[in-house]
């Protein structure tokens, strides 16, 4: 029974710049969203993200969450305390898996399962307000648990929580009075150049938007490619048209999201040099101050040049008077 919406994550894919390739990893930290009828997993295309190095924005699109509540796993009721475990095999892989609390259905989260999660067993959170984190990755193979965390009876089942009303064709369902699951939806493909994502640095509210082109043999994967020049913070927002719906969502780096932008420090061994942007500061701030004293030097050359300019004068007067003075003594001793 399908009951998974299907995302291809091969490890790499490649975007011309140019002469330059952007090969890049899935990582585990990026944002896993449901707005209106898609699915989105937004973050840098590879993370960790460094500043100066040549990266993208990802964006993985995927149509309508279909699967019916309860078709893949039922945690059932969670008292306090307790936890409820479901292990993601090899037969998930490369799929995001909703769930929802059954006593709270609009309490919910999704499970993306790709070889390039970390390792081991994954811990959600349950409260009476929601799950903790609500979306995570997991490899094939490795289980999520679900621990009740609050002072109240939780629950946990696989699949959307606010469902359409079922037809009394899919009423009769299974045995547990389950509808039967709808047939897996894919990634979305033809959206070449149909999204546009604003890119901004928060620290200095810096911002440029870009065009979301299709990567390279993966559908449903669309990139901006870019090289980040500065640390920390940054925002995605994210706009354009899916079939009739107009899309404006905004991301934000930071923790539970995808990476912020982190120094080159941070990886530097055995030497710490400096980042480009530090470099070319120092070197713009050398020529500011080379020119600076370029136009003081010119100023003191004009000054010295118009002080001897002036002397020059005052010597000719100074020997015009003399001559002056000399003429006049001669015809005195001459009229005598």
């Amino acid at each position: 029974m399908a009951i998974i919406s299907r995302f291809k994550l091969p490890l790499t894919f490649v975007v011309a710049i140019g002469l330059i390739a952007v090969t890049a990893v899935m990582a585990a930290a990026h944002e896993s969203r449901d707005a209106g009828d898609f699915s989105y997993i937004v973050g840098w295309a590879t993370e960790p993200a460094y500043e100066g190095f040549p990266n993208a924005v990802s964006v993985r699109i995927s149509g309508p969450l279909e699967t019916a509540t309860g078709a893949l796993f039922e945690g059932g009721t969670i008292n306090p305390g307790e936890e409820y475990s479901f292990i993601f095999g090899h037969g998930l892989e490369d799929s995001t898996v909703p769930y929802h609390n059954h006593l709270s259905p609009e309490l919910g989260g999704t499970v993306m399962v790709t070889e390039d999660a970390p390792e081991g067993d994954v811990e959600i959170e349950v409260t009476a307000t929601g799950y903790s984190p609500a979306n995570v990755m997991v490899r094939p193979g490795s289980a999520v648990v679900w621990h009740n965390a609050g002072d109240t009876v939780e629950a946990v089942h696989s699949g959307q929580g606010q469902m359409p009303e079922m037809s009394m064709e899919q009423d009769e369902g299974d045995e547990h009075g389950h509808e039967e699951a709808s047939e897996p939806t894919g990634p979305l493909e033809g959206l070449d150049g149909a999204l546009q994502v604003e890119v901004t640095h928060i620290p200095t509210n810096t911002s440029q938007t870009l065009t979301l082109t299709a990567a390279f043999l993966d559908p449903g994967h669309y990139v901006a490619p870019m090289i980040p020049t500065a640390p920390g913070a940054y925002t995605f927002h994210l706009t354009g048209q899916i079939q009739e719906t107009e899309i404006n969502l905004e991301f934000d780096s930071g923790p539970g999201t995808f990476d912020d932008i982190q120094t080159q420090a941070s990886i530097q061994f055995p030497l710490e040099v400096s980042a480009p942007r530090e470099i070319e500061g120092a070197a713009r701030g050398a020529q500011e101050s080379a020119a600076l004293a370029e136009t003081a030097a010119e100023a003191a050359s004009d000054d010295a040049s118009s002080a001897q300019t002036l002397a020059i004068i005052a010597i000719v007067i100074g020997i015009g008077g003399l001559a002056v003075g000399a003429g006049g003594l001669t015809l005195g001793l001459r009229r005598k």
